[in-house]
């Protein structure tokens, strides 16, 4: 019990060793002649042929004769039980040092499983570093080392800057929109590890082999634009299509991998609103824009107003025309569809004797501020708009269509 007591206050003193970071002189007890405290406690997958260093710290007179790493496998109500040999750390001005690759397997660590199962790549290695002195006396410390991924996901954070995330951060990307869509990678090692690859692969939906990808790619950190990748990489893509893309980083025999599975998106109206417009005064103007009425002395924000009988047309200077969408579903139509229809159809900027039911494509341009309100940096977009009539009502004088209506903005990439 006396010697138990004893390695429990070693280690108290050891532990306030790790935590040094200069060569400041450190108080010890009487009953050692020094301690070893590991200079770091985390590694990545790679790293298995790094020499990782132990600073020797000791008394006057006093030198470190041996330093021993062994397997800690103290159960949970224990300090330390010491297990099998790793190695003999080498000792050369003031540092202990013992490599990595004694420690075995990076790809076994165990998992949380009951029973646990090593089926992990990532994990803890629980330690002892024994060390002997010139004094005739010995510390044990125990010593946690954490082994993460060799390769790592980057996203931006609030303040513009890449951290490390456990997810590309993208799921999706719009079919032929050339709006960039970029997942970030990054490589995780010491500085002594070289790195000989990183390989970018995909694969579409079912597929269980991976292709290569175009490009080559950075063995520190790379950003890549997947909106931008050829169609043709993939022999092709429809809406619904999934892509899994891989990367894989290898230093000498160690490899680690991550992935990112995103799905080709549809180019898509947005939410369904109601509108309506009538030859009322107090009715007779309407803004798709902001999804209100507007009387014949507000129109600042007005893009349509009411004919008769039972109609639309543009206001004032507004650049906004209108093509009948005969057949068009309402409800199923995508951008592509609507813009279809409006290319092969009629286009007017007025129309008259709407019945519930008709469909109506329209697209009207719009100066949006892409920048501030104090460094404002306006540029014109065309919308792409879809309206259905869902009702029209016929007073003594008076005349009112009600409507549903979505809009878009469609994105085409150019042809390569």
């Amino acid at each position: 019990m006396k010697r138990y007591i004893k390695q429990i206050a070693a280690l108290a003193m050891l532990v306030a060793f790790a935590s040094c970071s200069s060569d400041d002189d450190v108080a010890m007890a009487d009953n050692v002649g020094g301690s070893v405290a590991p200079q770091t406690a985390s590694i990545s997958r790679l790293d298995n042929n790094y020499n990782l260093p132990s600073k020797i710290y000791t008394k006057e007179g006093v030198t470190a004769t041996k330093v021993e790493i062994y397997k800690n496998t103290a159960a949970a109500s224990e300090v330390f039980v010491r297990g099998a040999k790793v190695s003999d750390a080498t000792i050369a001005d003031g540092v202990a040092s013992f490599n990595t690759s004694t420690l075995g397997s990076f790809d076994v660590f165990p998992n949380t499983a009951t029973p646990p199962q090593n089926i992990a790549t990532t994990g803890t290695f629980s330690l002892l570093i024994v060390s002997t002195y010139s004094d005739g006396s010995t510390t044990t410390m125990p010593f946690t080392l954490t082994v993460g991924k060799g390769i790592v996901w980057k996203v931006y954070n609030d303040d513009g800057d890449l951290v490390t995330n456990a997810t590309s951060g993208v799921t999706s990307f719009k079919i032929d929109d050339p709006t960039p869509v970029e997942i970030h990678y990054a490589t995780v090692k010491k500085a002594t590890t070289t790195i000989q690859s990183v390989v970018g692969e995909w694969r579409k939906n079912s597929d269980v082999t991976y292709s290569p990808l175009p490009g080559t790619f950075a063995t520190t950190a790379g950003t890549i634009d997947i909106a931008n990748i050829p169609y043709s990489t993939y022999g092709g893509l429809v809406a619904g299509d999934k892509i899994t893309y891989r990367f894989t980083v290898t230093a000498g025999t160690q490899k680690d991998v991550i992935t990112t599975t995103v799905t080709i998106a549809d180019q898509t109206f947005g939410s369904a609103l109601n509108g309506s417009i009538s030859n009322s005064a107090s009715a007779s103007k309407f803004s798709f824009l902001t999804g209100s009425s507007y009387d014949s002395t507000n129109t600042a924000n007005a893009e349509i107003q009411f004919v008769s009988p039972f109609g639309i047309a543009a206001f004032g200077e507004t650049p906004i025309d209108f093509v009948k969408a005969a057949g068009l579903d309402y409800a199923t139509a995508n951008l592509f569809a609507a813009e279809a229809t409006y290319n092969t159809g009629t286009k007017e900027t007025s129309l008259t004797n709407l019945n519930v039911g008709d469909v109506i494509v329209y697209k009207v341009t719009r100066s949006v501020n892409f920048g501030t309100a104090s460094s404002p940096e306006y540029h014109d977009v065309l919308y792409t708009g879809i309206l259905k009539v869902s009702d029209r009502v016929q007073g003594a004088t008076s005349q009112e269509l009600k409507f549903s209506f979505k809009e878009g903005v469609l994105s085409v990439a150019e042809e390569d």
